[in-house]
């Protein structure tokens, strides 16, 4: 026995040791990742790694003077380079104004408990709200897994250490719980006293969470230190949200309307005495807005916690590999079974042809031919911004019309892609990957000029009509999205909207448009 380990150390002895392969070292790694035994990108304050598996990540302290002496020129070097690139990102984009959204809504009675230093001051009520916004609000801001990570982790952590993202996060979360029960109690005829007379305290509150959001937000827009684009983009991204959830709001002064009255006078039976200034036209400016945000810090949100956000797969132009398919609406409907999926399957081409084919009856009556290539004028009774009568170039009607064939191009190609799971029901699949062609970013494709348009302007006339059944095509594109509480039915009310004014107008064309965006969300 004792010959056998002889031997056995004799041949260890004669094997060569392995000769390990060389790395960089992660020195300054996170706990975490050093525990792990993986490499650490030592992206602060939370690294890659961290960041994916939702875990905390914490890193120790700097080094002595001699490691930070080392360390300084190669610091210096990457800040100036990354000065230049934001500077270059700057000069090379036109800003548009972040312009939040305004309501018409009362202070409240009682002043707000929320120390205007500190979120650590929060009662009883903002924590039930900040309670609700993790286990509720944010899995439903994203049919996306890894997307859902970013609202329901990334976010609170960050509002937790900001202020005003704070009150846009309580605010958001607010909203939701009151259309929630509102919709809860229009199922329950005998329930819905009790909680309109509960709900005017809440509206108070929320409103106030928001305001002073909007506020933080406006302050660190106009910082004259260098911005955190991180923070700016969650503020931007919830404001966004806030905005779409409150479409059909048509007042937010709990001293005049009750938030039950308000949502279902919208929803259910619009009345005829809307105008178009009842519609809810600011956050294509806010969306536009949060556009310039992204432009002018996208070197540093690319690499950000935010960054999921960020990416859409289907956001491109791969419906022209097989346009002609697309355009033939034919949809393999076994795989659909929501009924708005289907009508818009079905519809949405020769709702197409019926826009340009609007467009051109709008080219003749200017008097223009289909080979002219001048971009034609129409005269409109009502003034611009200076007073003056004159006349309302058909471009920006044309180009808004090619975002809309854009968009619902975009969104047949998903459709005609076979589910993965053929067996089980695909609704979910394909609007999440509808979400995925970043449909409700359009705002920022829209021509400056006809967003214009949409605003009052006196009466209201053929030209504004135009405009917003525009709109509402627009709109369709994000009502079909039914499984995001702040999408689907939200949109239905700036669709009702836009029919009633468009029946008011008597215009048969127009109203002939109207009639397929309404039947889809019926």
């Amino acid at each position: 026995m004792q010959v056998h380990n002889v031997g056995r150390s004799a041949t260890k002895s004669r094997i060569r040791p392995k000769q390990r392969i060389s790395h960089t070292k992660s020195r300054n790694g996170c706990y975490t990742c050093k525990q792990r035994r993986v490499k650490c990108d030592e992206e602060r304050p939370t690294c890659g790694a961290c960041s994916v598996r939702g875990e905390d990540c914490v890193f120790p302290n700097p080094g002595g003077p001699r490691d930070q002496r080392r360390r300084q020129p190669h610091l210096s070097l990457s800040r100036s380079s990354f000065d230049s690139v934001q500077l270059q990102a700057r000069e090379k984009t036109t800003d548009v104004p972040f312009r939040p959204l305004y309501f018409n809504a009362a202070s409240p009675d009682e002043p707000q408990n929320v120390d205007s230093q500190s979120t650590s001051s929060l009662n009883m009520s903002d924590l039930n709200l900040l309670q609700h916004y993790i286990l509720h609000t944010s899995k439903k801001m994203t049919l996306h897994k890894i997307k859902t990570v970013v609202w329901e982790r990334v976010i609170p952590e960050m509002a937790a250490a900001n202020e005003f993202l704070m009150h846009l996060v309580l605010a958001l979360a607010g909203l939701d719980i009151l259309t929630s029960r509102d919709i809860c109690v229009r199922n329950d005829q005998g329930s819905s006293k009790p909680f309109i007379a509960a709900s005017v305290p809440q509206l108070q509150s929320i409103m106030g969470h928001h305001q002073q959001g909007l506020a933080g937000l406006q302050e660190a827009l106009c910082a004259t230190s260098e911005p955190d684009a991180e923070v700016l983009l969650a503020g931007s991204m919830l404001v966004v949200g806030f905005a779409f959830a409150s479409f059909g709001i048509k007042d937010l002064d709990p001293s005049a309307h009750t938030f039950q009255d308000t949502l279902s006078s919208d929803s259910a039976s619009p009345s005829p005495l809307l105008n178009v200034g009842t519609l809810h036209i600011q956050w294509l400016h806010l969306v536009r807005g949060v556009t310039s945000i992204l432009r002018q810090f996208w070197p540093t949100l690319r690499k950000c916690r935010l960054r999921a956000l960020l990416f859409s797969n289907h956001a491109n132009e791969d419906w022209k590999l097989c346009e002609e398919q697309v355009r033939s609406s034919v949809v393999p409907s076994r795989y659909i079974h929501s009924g708005r999926l289907r009508k818009f399957a079905t519809g949405a081409n020769h709702s197409i042809s019926k826009l340009r084919d609007l467009y051109a009856s709008l080219r003749l009556s200017a008097g223009f031919d289909d080979g002219i290539e001048t971009s034609p004028s129409i005269a409109t009774p009502h003034s611009d911004q200076s007073g003056n009568v004159g006349s309302v170039s058909l471009e920006p009607y044309e180009k808004a019309i090619g975002v809309v064939e854009d968009l619902y191009m975009r969104i047949l190609y998903v459709m005609h892609m076979k589910p993965l799971d053929c067996h089980a029901s695909s609704d979910l699949e394909i609007q999440t990957d509808i979400e995925d062609a970043a449909v409700s970013s359009w705002p920022h494709l829209l021509p400056e000029e006809f967003i214009f348009s949409l605003d009052p302007q006196g009466n209201f006339d053929r030209m504004q009509g135009v405009g917003v059944v525009i709109l509402a095509h627009l709109y369709l594109a994000i009502a079909i999205l039914d499984e995001v509480w702040y999408y689907g039915k939200r949109c239905d009310i700036e669709i009702y909207k836009i029919n009633t004014l468009i029946g008011g107008l008597g215009d048969t064309k127009l109203i002939s448009l109207m009639e397929w965006p309404i039947d889809v969300i019926q």
